[in-house]
């Protein structure tokens, strides 16, 4: 396998057209489609299917996709390092966040690295949890800071728990049930969560407390969304007082519930690539982060 070849596969699968492909790569659409035979006769396996409705690629080649994606960024990524071993760092450095995961240190220590490294480009996504995870496996961003539980989403990366956020349950105001006590009593009820069940740490919440889950669910990622609907509709929603507190419409609209139940934190790690693979722009604000949040005297806000 060639790198064009990959390339190819990979941009006629995010256009759905040889033609746009052949544009977006600046080459012909013969030399493009010469090098997508030239790929399915080494693999023996068709990786395309030509139809009216344009050009889709069979389950051989979404499977080939997903690790051409990867081969490719790790190709940018070499190509990073060497140039910054020749020279200042001036790559890129991809980082995925959710809503709750950031704090006042990690925008200090991102300010920091700015002022030091002001060549380099810095992205940041704002992704759901598990979105986060998924841009981290396909090696479109560099490291992610997240609230899921390392034991079930660890995929050989390398975890280091920061911090933790407290979080509570709530209901807007005049809820008929804005006066539970109990787990129990909120079972039937429809939640409100910005993952699923099984990702958050809800979840563990009522499993630890032998309430059975609930099965109304709504997953809102959208923040702002997220916050009309709690306001508006009897779900029952999870949050992190850091947000709850720095929204007063928000803190003005719902009640947060005083259960006898102690709602677990929201345990906040950053997740990287191995370090050997990371770029030193990435392995340069990890290193700031750990830092910042593992030092003695650190307080989160």
């Amino acid at each position: 396998m060639k790198l064009h070849q990959l390339r190819a596969i990979v941009a006629i699968c995010e256009s759905g057209s040889i033609q746009e492909a052949s544009r977006l790569l600046h080459i012909s659409q013969p030399a493009l489609s010469k090098g997508i035979k030239e790929l399915e006769a080494e693999l023996g396996v068709p990786l395309l299917v030509r139809s009216n409705r344009g050009i889709t690629v069979t389950e051989y080649g979404e499977r080939l996709v997903k690790r051409a994606r990867l081969i490719l960024e790790e190709v940018r990524r070499a190509r990073e390092e060497i140039d910054t071993l020749k020279g200042v760092m001036d790559g890129k450095l991809s980082i995925g966040v959710s809503p709750v995961t950031p704090s006042q240190q990690f925008v200090s220590s991102l300010n920091r690295y700015r002022k030091r490294y002001p060549k380099v480009q810095v992205h940041i996504h704002e992704l759901r949890p598990s979105k986060l995870m998924e841009g981290l496996r396909e090696g479109l961003l560099d490291m992610v800071l997240t609230s899921l539980p390392q034991a079930r989403n660890a995929d050989g990366f390398h975890w280091t728990e920061l911090y933790q956020q407290p979080t509570v349950l709530a209901v807007r105001k005049g809820h008929p049930l804005e006066g539970s006590t109990s787990l129990a009593e909120l079972s039937e009820q429809e939640w409100l969560l910005q993952d699923s069940l099984e990702q958050s740490s809800v979840g563990s919440l009522f499993a630890e407390h032998g309430v059975a889950l609930p099965e109304r669910v709504i997953e809102c990622a959208s923040v702002v969304l997220y916050s009309e609907l709690a306001a508006s509709s009897d779900a029952v929603s999870y949050w992190s007082m850091r947000v709850l507190e720095r929204t007063q419409f928000i803190m003005q609209t719902l009640t947060v519930l005083n259960l006898a139940e102690a709602i677990p934190p929201m345990n906040i790690s950053l997740v990287c690539r191995d370090s050997e693979l990371m770029t030193r722009e990435a392995k340069a604000l990890a290193d700031e982060l750990i830092y910042v949040y593992k030092s003695p005297h650190a307080k989160t806000e």
